[in-house]
């Protein structure tokens, strides 16, 4: 889970109907089930509020799947990730003039990207779950869920960072875990497995290899 003590969202103006926009990415990893050869342009302007406003190194934002700063994007490409890409993320932060009437946008000097990893049009991870043993229901959307994954023996077990169907969570391994602890990573609010998530409940099944 990301901290939304550091928060932002697209900015008003920007160009949803830019042929390299965000909305244009997600739409061509589902009708081609790989990531374009393009690089998407991508903006995110902090919330204004000084309780949301931190600039940390996981940023809360739509940005798929983590907003993060350039020392965490250094820190992942140290290990065994799916397939992937990291794009360029400009963030800005509100700056008020005027006696607060007016709001001028200023892009911080960081550097932050995506890193974004599609575990369902690129990467299929349904094939790790065993169903025969893991036992679903239907939520009140007709959506599947259950309160343990069993993973079969084709679940790459070298991944730091991967998601499962069911889930609401990406997982990453404990040597990754320890290495953002290692280098005081900020933003990030790291659970265990089949734990409740610190701010939002979301689906955290346990997870059990066969």
């Amino acid at each position: 889970e990301v901290d939304d003590e550091s928060a932002a969202e697209y900015p008003y103006s920007y160009k949803w109907d830019d042929p390299h926009s965000g909305s244009a990415l997600r739409r061509f990893i589902h009708d081609h089930k790989e990531f374009p050869t393009w690089t998407p342009i991508l903006k995110q302007e902090m919330y204004d509020d000084p309780e949301f406003n931190k600039l940390n190194d996981f940023i809360h934002s739509p940005i798929e799947k983590f907003c993060v700063s350039k020392r965490v994007k250094e820190a992942f490409q140290q290990f065994n990730l799916p397939k992937h890409k990291f794009y360029p993320v400009e963030i800005y932060r509100p700056e008020k003039k005027f006696f607060g009437l007016a709001k001028k946008l200023k892009k911080v000097g960081s550097e932050y990207f995506a890193f974004h990893f599609d575990c369902h049009y690129i990467s299929d991870s349904k094939q790790f779950i065993d169903f025969s043993k893991t036992k679903t229901t239907k939520d009140y959307l007709g959506i599947d869920q259950t309160n343990e994954i069993f993973l079969n023996n084709t679940f790459d077990s070298n991944l730091d960072v991967f998601e499962l169907p069911m889930s609401g969570v990406p997982y990453i391994s404990e040597e990754l875990m320890l290495k953002l602890k290692e280098m005081k990573a900020t933003g990030a609010i790291l659970s265990n497995i089949n734990e409740r998530q610190h701010k939002v409940p979301r689906a955290n099944p346990k997870l059990t290899w066969t």
